[in-house]
């Protein structure tokens, strides 16, 4: 199934109904045939057969007394968006049954101001934000409702929940600030009733209902076109995600490949040297390391993998987020890192558990594609050549602290934090590269930066919740650098010379420094995509060689 949007309402009388459901279809265009009026009297007359008749004319079961079918076509993504009060597809009908009885009866948040998170595989997932609104002629003056969101896959809800929440806060906000109007308006009537009474003993009596009286949504809010402007909020947030979903989908080729991204430190000591052969540098220091310290195992990339961590790696990021103390610092190791700068971790443990260390690490990599990642543990800062991610354990460091220092440049951040993984604390972090004055200058950090941090604070989020988040948007800037290596490729070849702001304009941004991510991650692509770039390259070159030889 698509994703689908539906209201629904707990009746005193009927118990959980659904008001409206919105799906999407898929829509080809046919100028010959009239399909949106019949698509609609096939649903009118679903609803009229399916729906009893005692229900029909329960007007807290209804969201509008005309009882309509309401369409739209999105033309550009070829999608058909139908609002009813129920649904022809018998499975679908199945699933919105499901979730509308399970959002208003079992499944409560422990925080209100936040929605729920339910579902298994077979009968998919749906994200319920439950809410009461307030009505003089209701038992105990309010009604309740809830707004579902509906998907197959999990991830993708988890990747766009913060989006519909915060769309589903503003429709409920819509809804209560209606309805306490309403609410005040009928409240003031009584009361006015009271006294006209008291003065005028012949007056009509006007008294609170002993029971609740039924009432649909539409009089509540004093809002005749109630489901009209629901229909178009629903299709807002269907079209918005399903253009997160089209965007991950680009090209069928793999967009990374899983690639072991640590590096062997006998081997990089070797590329080291060779390397820096000729240079003023005393290699001497770099052999009086003991051959006992060299680890001659390939690390496992599943050792620094966030999801063999989960919990305890969020919670010691957290944990160093508020060590640093400093929200500006976060934004500036973020924006090196996801740039392509290097970032070296100087730790001291206090007990010989490495796992604390790599669990920690573990959210760094989770935040950048494998193929840009390059970690290496060492104890000689030699390693830097080619790791844009190095350990450096201070415990264990071969050469004096100062030497350490003479190879850090301004493309580098040190970072030194105390571990103690016998009480599962940092008990220190301090930023020893502090950022210079051409980074207090920059006012717009990078998107994917903003939204890292945002994702970091939140205490509501669990790990699940924020690697689907990051992995969604990850699989987006990926994506943006699919199409930027591939229009520098292009037969125009002015991709290049053209400006930033013209470059934004096709990569569809608005942020001038999202560009230093994307150059960056086009070395996260996969070798299959590229490859094949290269090659449709070749053959247009040759193609275009032979058209010119035979002019």
């Amino acid at each position: 199934m698509n994703a689908l949007c539906a209201l629904h309402h707990f009746c005193d009388l009927h118990g959980p109904q659904t008001l409206l459901c919105t799906e999407g279809r898929t829509y080809i265009q046919d100028y010959n045939d009239n399909d949106n009026e019949e698509l609609k009297t096939y649903y009118s007359q679903f609803m009229n057969a399916k729906s009893p008749q005692e229900k029909t004319q329960c007007q807290s079961c209804t969201l509008s007394s005309e009882g309509v079918v309401i369409t739209t076509t999105d033309y550009s993504h070829h999608m058909q968006y139908i609002s009813s009060s129920s649904t022809p597809n018998a499975e679908l009908f199945k699933t919105i049954r499901h979730a509308c009885v399970r959002s208003l009866t079992i499944e409560k948040p422990t925080d209100s101001e936040h929605p729920i998170v339910f579902g298994d595989d077979q009968d998919g997932y749906c994200l319920s934000f439950s809410f009461v609104c307030k009505d003089f002629y209701a038992r105990g003056s309010q009604r309740r409702y809830s707004l579902c969101y509906l998907c197959p896959d999990k991830y993708h809800l988890l990747s766009v929940m913060c989006f519909i929440e915060k769309c589903m806060k503003q429709i409920i906000f819509w809804l209560q600030y209606d309805a306490s109007q309403t609410y005040s308006h009928e409240e003031q009537l009584r009361v006015s009733a009271k006294r006209h009474r008291i003065i005028n003993t012949t007056s009509i009596r006007c008294v609170l209902p002993c029971q609740s009286v039924q009432r649909m949504l539409s009089d509540i809010v004093r809002d005749s076109k109630l489901i009209y402007r629901a229909h178009a909020l629903f299709v807002w947030i269907l079209r918005t995600t399903n253009s997160a979903i089209q965007e991950s989908l680009f090209e069928a080729l793999p967009i990374q490949e899983r690639k072991g991204g640590v590096h062997n430190e006998q081997i990089v000591k070797y590329r080291s040297e060779m390397t820096d052969e000729s240079t003023d540098v005393d290699n001497d220091m770099y052999n009086n390391s003991n051959s006992d310290d060299d680890d001659d195992d390939d690390y496992d990339s599943l050792e620094y993998h966030f999801a063999s961590y989960g919990f305890q790696a969020l919670r010691l990021f957290r944990k160093f987020i508020m060590k640093l103390d400093n929200l500006k610092y976060l934004h500036y190791i973020l924006f090196n890192w996801l740039t392509g700068n290097q970032l070296i971790i100087k730790y001291q443990n206090r007990t010989e558990d490495k796992d604390f260390i790599r669990a920690f690490i573990s959210v760094f990599r989770l935040f950048l594609p494998d193929n840009c990642c390059h970690l290496m543990e060492t104890t000689s800062p030699i390693a830097s050549c080619i790791a844009n991610l190095i350990l450096l354990d201070m415990d264990a460091l071969v050469t004096t602290v100062d030497d350490c220092q003479q190879y850090n440049d301004k493309y580098s951040i040190a970072i030194r934090i105390i571990f103690d993984s016998s009480d599962e604390q940092i008990h220190l972090v301090e930023l020893e590269t502090l950022p210079s004055e051409k980074f207090d200058r920059i006012k717009l950090f990078p998107t994917y930066v903003k939204v890292l941090v945002d994702l970091l604070t939140d205490s509501h989020l669990d790990d699940d919740t924020l690697e689907a988040i990051i992995i969604q948007q990850k699989n987006k800037y990926l994506n943006k650098a699919k199409l930027y290596f591939q229009l520098g490729r292009c037969p125009i070849a002015s991709f290049l010379s053209m400006n930033e702001h013209q470059q934004m304009n096709i990569l569809k941004i608005t942020n001038p420094n999202d560009l230093l991510i994307i150059r960056f991650w086009q070395r996260g692509l996969s070798s299959a995509y590229k490859n094949q770039i290269r090659m449709l390259k070749q053959d247009d070159n040759q193609q275009r060689s032979v058209q010119y030889q035979k002019q």
